[in-house]
């Protein structure tokens, strides 16, 4: 065992260390520089000439007061927005009747409904 711890050290005396070679030095093109700034100049044009065509009305057109004959939906129709937490918490807070209130009509539009004939929990409350 001796014997080849010795032959591995005389192995590795063998080797010599030097100096790494140093890194070459980076080329600097000066022809990048005016095809850097074409392009900037194409870009900066090109996004200007697309900017100015949105702001143009468009010839012949001119706006109209338009009116329909849909009929107005009453508030009760209108879809509510959907009651955040913040919302809640408020009226908890602030009147609990009214949070009473507001989860009684969300309920009403928001939870599924089983009283089709269609519907899924329909089907699955007969199991």
């Amino acid at each position: 065992m001796e014997n080849l711890d010795e032959r591995f050290e005389k192995y590795l005396g063998e080797f010599q260390p030097r100096r790494p070679r140093a890194l070459p030095e980076p080329a600097i093109h000066r022809q990048v520089w005016p095809r850097c700034l074409a392009a900037a100049a194409a870009i900066t044009i090109a996004l200007g000439a697309w900017l100015w065509s949105v702001r143009q009305k468009p010839a012949g057109q001119e706006a109209r007061n338009v009116t329909s004959n849909r009929p107005v939906v009453s508030e009760q129709q209108r879809p509510r927005r959907p009651l955040s937490i913040v919302v809640l918490t408020h009226l908890a807070v602030e009147n609990p009747a009214g949070l009473d209130a507001a989860l009684v009509a969300a309920q009403k539009n928001r939870l599924p409904r089983f009283d089709r004939k269609d519907s899924a929990l329909r089907i699955l409350g007969k199991e």
